[in-house]
């Protein structure tokens, strides 16, 4: 997903400023769309799952949308009846979807006007793995988000606890170099994230007001050069490249990397939680 992220994101013993999305396309449009590619092929198939809940002629909203394949599905299924407003702060992939029923806007849920959105008009409202990269702003997010729904409608966000995401295998060669620089994922802290922010959901939330919130999470452990794997070296290193790496970074980088092209590495995945709220009243 390509979003904003507004605060400030500083390393332990680093006063960097690190403004903007770290994953920007700018620059890198090859290599981020085949990242992106690789992710909905991971990703889409649980989303939609998750996302059954919508009915012909519903409004729906997508926050962060990237590629825009989320919000082409929910196109298919709100029918010629529904509408479906797919919203990133980069739109350049959303403007290549035609679908008479979708609309794509450059809008950043933080920071632009509600208004521009029509707060309180949607049946559903749904985002994934965006609100990590909102560092201190997510129940922010969260609320602007509860503010489009109408009543009865639904919320639902995917993200993650990305601190789990390392090989399983002591007896490995590979592990222990790998366990040394994720550091059980203190190598999201090191960056300025919360590396367990997913079970925060539902608390969350209820915070914003919704109720009746159902909350899941799973995980797998794959082998190291599947889809998972090779989407997700690209995304470490270009978190570690925009964060301001240094040459010991980049040799940590490179440590882990090369596990996850290994095959017989077996690693797990992330915590992928999901989580679903309505706004009453």
């Amino acid at each position: 997903m390509i979003v904003a992220e507004p605060g400030p994101s500083t390393r332990v013993g680093d006063a960097q400023d690190a403004r903007g999305y770290r994953l920007a396309a700018a620059g890198r449009e090859e290599a981020e769309d085949e990242r992106l590619n690789l992710l909905e092929q991971i990703y889409d198939p649980a989303s939609r799952g998750r996302r059954m809940v919508v009915q012909p002629g519903w409004r729906c909203l997508e926050v962060g949308a990237g590629r825009g394949s989320m919000a082409a599905w929910l196109a298919e299924q709100v029918g010629p009846t529904g509408y479906v407003v797919a919203v990133d702060i980069d739109t350049r992939y959303l403007e290549k979807l035609d679908l008479p029923n979708l609309e794509a806007v450059q809008h950043n849920i933080l920071d632009d006007p509600l208004a521009d959105l029509g707060p309180g008009s949607f049946d559903l409202v749904c985002s994934r793995l965006m609100l990590f990269h909102l560092i201190g702003r997510q129940e922010d997010a969260i609320r602007q988000m509860t503010e489009c729904l109408h009543p009865g409608g639904w919320l639902i966000d995917e993200d993650a606890d990305w601190g789990t995401a390392a090989p399983v295998d002591p007896e490995h060669p590979r592990y222990g170099a790998y366990q040394e620089i994720w550091r059980d994922g203190e190598w999201w802290t090191d960056r300025g994230y919360d590396k367990a922010f997913g079970q925060k959901l539902p608390v969350l939330f209820e915070r914003c007001g919704l109720q009746d919130i159902r909350h899941e999470a799973a995980t797998e452990v794959i082998r190291g050069g599947s889809p998972w794997a090779r989407w997700w070296i690209p995304t470490l290193e270009v978190i570690n490249e925009l964060g301001g790496a240094t040459e010991s970074d980049r040799r940590g980088v490179e440590v882990m990397t090369s596990a996850l092209a290994d095959p017989t590495v077996w690693l797990m995945r992330e915590l992928l939680h999901a989580c679903w709220g309505r706004r009453v009243g």
